[in-house]
C-alpha cells in the first residue's frame, strides 16, 4: 500500500510578487485540504536549475517525510520530462526532469524508482503550455501526499535516464585549492563547493590567514567560526551550517564586495608567514 504524506514541501523560482505560489499552494489544498505545505524557497533566480537544485538538495535532509514539490523549469511546453521520483529515505520528487530533483535524490537516499507523469487524467483540466506546476505538478503532488501508487503517474523511467547537475569537485594543488561559487545567499554570502578536510589538506588551520582570489583580484581572508570575529565590514572565511566553506562580509555582502557570481572559480590559498 502507498505511503500517505502529512506534508507537502514547495520549491520554486515563481517569487512572491505575482501569483503563482499561492495559486499552486491553493491547487494543492483543493485536492488535499489535510496536507500542510512548507515552503523552502521561492526566491531561486529565474530560471537557475542548478541553483534550485543546490537548495533544495541543502533543505530536505532537514525535512520531515514529505512530497517534495520542486519547480525551477526553463523547458516549460517543450518536450521535457515531467517525473515522480522515489528516493530511498521514502520521500518522493516531484518535478520537471532536468536536474533540478537530482541533488536532493542523492540526499535523500538515491532514486530508487521514476515515473514520467503522463497520466492526464491527474492534470488539471485544459494544461496550460506555460504553467505546469499549477496544472500538473501540483495536483500530481497532492494526489500522491493522499496515498496515490506511484505508478499511476505515468510510466517507467529507467533511473539513470534520470537529467543529472554535477557538481564538479574543488581540486587541491599543492597549497591552493581551485574551487568555485556554488550558490550566494540572500545576505551575499558566497558557498564554496569544498569542506574543512580539503582547507585543512593544505595546511590551514582555524585562525589562520588566508588568500582568497576571485575575479583576477585577491583578498586576505581569516579562517574563522563566526562572523564577528572579524570587525564590521571585514572579509572572513569560515564553515557554514552545511558545512560548505564560505567567503563572507561581516555586517556586510560578499557577492557586491567582490563582485562574484554563482560559478565563478575562485582559489584559496594559505598565507605564508616569513619563517615558516
Amino acid at each position: 500500500m502507498a505511503s500517505t504524506f502529512r506534508f507537502i514541501t514547495f520549491l520554486s523560482d515563481y517569487g512572491l510578487e505575482d501569483e503563482f505560489v499561492g495559486v499552486c499552494r491553493g491547487v494543492v489544498k483543493r485536492f488535499a485540504p489535510e496536507v500542510e505545505i512548507l515552503d523552502i524557497a521561492h526566491g531561486i533566480p529565474p530560471q537557475d536549475v542548478a541553483a534550485g537544485a543546490t537548495v533544495l538538495a541543502q533543505a530536505v535532509r532537514y525535512m520531515p517525510a514529505a512530497v517534495h514539490l520542486a519547480i525551477v523549469d526553463p523547458g516549460v511546453g517543450t518536450p521535457r520530462r515531467a517525473v515522480v521520483i522515489e528516493t530511498g529515505s521514502g520521500s518522493p520528487l516531484v518535478g520537471p526532469d532536468n536536474g533540478v530533483l537530482s541533488l536532493a535524490a542523492e540526499a535523500l537516499g538515491g532514486a530508487t524508482r521514476a515515473f514520467a507523469i503522463t497520466n492526464e487524467s491527474l492534470f488539471l483540466e485544459a494544461p496550460s503550455r506555460t504553467f505546469h506546476g499549477r496544472d500538473i505538478f501540483a495536483p500530481v503532488a497532492a494526489r500522491i501526499a493522499l496515498g496515490m501508487d506511484l505508478e499511476e503517474a505515468g510510466s517507467a523511467v529507467p533511473v539513470d535516464q534520470l537529467i543529472r547537475i554535477e557538481m564538479p569537485p574543488a581540486k587541491v594543488d599543492d597549497d591552493h585549492i581551485h574551487a568555485r561559487v556554488v550558490q550566494i545567499d540572500h545576505f551575499g554570502n558566497l558557498q564554496l563547493n569544498f569542506g574543512r578536510s580539503e582547507l585543512e589538506g593544505i595546511g590551514v588551520i582555524l585562525g589562520d590567514e588566508t588568500e582568497v582570489r576571485v575575479g583576477g583580484r585577491s583578498f586576505r581572508a581569516p579562517y574563522s567560526q563566526a562572523f564577528s570575529e572579524v570587525k564590521k565590514g571585514g572579509l572572513i572565511l569560515l564553515e557554514d551550517s552545511h558545512r560548505h566553506l564560505t567567503i563572507a562580509v561581516n555586517m556586510g555582502n560578499a557577492r557586491s564586495a567582490l563582485e562574484a557570481r554563482r560559478g565563478d572559480p575562485v582559489i584559496v590559498a594559505r598565507v605564508q608567514i616569513a619563517g615558516n
